[in-house]
């Protein structure tokens, strides 16, 4: 039975490792999201008052660049590990980054109304900011190294 246990806890390990141990997030990164929701919401204003072109520039250039920033993320550190088989620590941190999104639509939805796009677009940039901040640099890490400390 001792054998079996020792098995299934390596395989544990194992299947684990991908969510222990991640490349260190450049410190651009969270500026760089925060601008790329920014832009995609700054579309809007921009289609509605009939500047089309400025606008679907504006959407084209972001997702452009999200998707250039994603192949060479996934070029220099690999494939990043889908949370479908994540440790449950991983996967309510995973949660949590949800909720936190939610709340940046909601806070930022609330001063859009308030201020107008401008204020609202501000909204985006700081409260994505701090989120994908909060995200790479504390609750993830945190979430790993009780992972770690769980399967040491």
């Amino acid at each position: 039975m001792e054998n079996i246990d020792a098995v299934l806890r390596a395989a544990d390990r194992a299947a684990a490792a991908p969510y222990t141990y991640r490349y260190d997030t450049p410190a651009w990164y969270p500026f760089a999201m925060a601008a790329y929701f920014t832009a995609i919401a700054g579309t809007f204003p921009l289609l509605m008052t009939g500047r089309l072109v400025l606008g679907m520039g504006l959407l084209v250039l972001a997702v452009g660049a999200f998707l250039a920033l994603t192949m060479v993320l996934r070029r220099r550190f690999g494939t990043w590990p889908s949370m479908d088989g994540a440790p449950v620590e991983i996967r309510r941190v995973f949660g949590v980054l949800l909720l936190l999104a939610l709340a940046v639509v909601l806070v930022s939805t609330i001063v859009w109304q308030l201020t107008g796009a401008p204020g609202g677009l501000l909204a985006i940039f700081l409260t994505s900011l701090a989120v994908v901040w909060s995200y790479e640099f504390r609750l993830y890490p945190a979430a790993a190294a009780r992972l770690r400390r769980r399967l040491a």
